[in-house]
């Protein structure tokens, strides 16, 4: 258990700084099947972060309906994962005490996107039903204003988009963000049945019309927009650049999320997929170095992919580094134990609290990053291009 991940400026929970009380905070959960002592820990701690009086949002990150893929091999890739009905996944101790905490009863917001896993295993639909969160459609637009309050915006699916009716907003209650769900495991993960495909078509078609209204409004004419999908925009874990299942990277992507995120109309991307925790105040290098593309604004990146199997797991943590971890990028903020993530946005800025289980007591680490950042400079230091991971920056004329 020697390579197990756990880096940065961590801290013990009661070390932290006192909380002022301002702003909305997302907690994000992703990967929570199979419950295990994990998942059940995180559980317990989530339900005292809820039980405090604040604003919050809850968002469901994908990959409730099976357990991690052993391994890349053509024979594990044919079989799949896993499945388990969403039913049989939600009836532990530890996801019953969620289901009691979260949702209309208690009147926290809580919204979810499908993931890669719940795609390949038929349970999407599943998703959209009664659960701890609401899944109007495969992807939407959630407007959170300073208060709290959530206003769906557009939803776009296999049937088509609509998009509410434009509402002057109160001046006591201005928006604070827009929260952009999307899931990308039609367009990463296209189903083998010919009717499942079709349907797959439609969702990315759906997708598309949704980021052509979205790239038509220019990013200072709306408030911060905030990516959220299971399917991080460049891993820096066992779904990245040249790992096991590398399919988490920029250049994967369908080419009108690319050109969305290179224009600048995202400040960040609320992930989960890899089963560790990870935070990059800007993606840019990491971009850089893999795929050859430039980002107009830095884009900061949260991957909350650690409440249950997490890589401390043996399966994972005594594998070789090199099909463990991304070559693009390190980030500073990196645990593989359990655990799971906090946004707090407070007016142009928000704050990323990572919490993770680390032997018998919670530790924290965070960071703060702009919502509006200044656009980069027409000339920046760009990596060494290899890609190789933490290599020093150098400039263009010198590599």
């Amino acid at each position: 258990m020697g390579c197990v991940t756990h880096r940065g400026p961590w801290r013990l929970d009661a070390d932290g700084a006192p909380d002022d009380g301002e702003g909305v905070e997302l907690v994000l959960l992703a990967n929570v099947a199979p419950e295990d002592r994990g998942a059940r820990a995180v559980a317990q701690e989530v339900e005292q972060l809820l039980a405090e009086e604040r604003p919050r949002i809850v968002l469901w990150l994908g990959n409730v309906s099976a357990p991690p893929l052993h391994s890349a091999t053509p024979r594990a890739e044919r079989r799949g994962p896993r499945c388990s009905e969403p039913d049989a996944a939600w009836s532990g101790p530890a996801t019953t005490a969620l289901a009691q905490r979260i949702g209309p009863p208690s009147g926290t917001p809580s919204f979810a996107v499908g993931g890669v896993l719940d795609h390949r295993c038929g349970a999407s639909a599943a998703l959209r039903q009664a659960r701890p969160w609401r899944m109007p459609a495969t992807h939407y637009v959630l407007r959170v204003y300073t208060d709290g309050s959530v206003e769906e915006r557009a939803a776009c699916g296999d049937e088509g988009c609509r998009f509410a009716e434009v509402k002057p907003s109160a001046g006591a209650n201005p928006p604070l963000m827009d929260l952009v769900m999307i899931d990308l495991s039609p367009w990463l993960h296209p189903s083998d049945d010919a009717a499942a495909r079709h349907r797959d078509a439609r969702e990315v078609d759906a997708l598309e019309a949704m980021l052509a209204a979205i790239a038509a409004v220019p990013p200072e004419a709306a408030p911060p927009r905030l990516l959220v999908t299971s399917v991080p925009v460049e891993a820096a874990g066992e779904h990245g650049l040249g790992t096991l299942w590398p399919d988490a990277s920029f250049h994967g992507l369908p080419v009108p999320l690319q050109n969305v995120l290179v224009e600048g109309h995202f400040a960040g991307v609320l992930a989960g997929h890899d089963r560790s925790l990870y935070a990059s105040e800007d993606l840019s290098n990491a971009i850089k170095r893999a795929d050859r593309a430039w980002l107009g604004t830095p884009v900061f990146q949260v991957v909350a992919g650690a409440v249950s199997r997490p890589n401390r797991r043996a399966a994972m943590a005594l594998r070789r580094q090199r099909v463990r971890t991304s070559q693009a990028y390190s980030p500073r903020l990196w645990s593989d134990h359990a655990g799971f993530a906090v946004v707090r946005v407070r007016g142009e800025e928000a704050e990323i609290i990572l919490h993770a289980r680390r032997g018998r007591h919670w530790e924290q680490a965070s960071m703060t990053v702009p919502l509006r950042p200044a656009p980069h400079p027409v000339r920046t230091p760009s990596p060494h291009m290899g890609p190789c991971r933490d290599c020093p920056p150098i400039p263009a004329s010198d590599r």
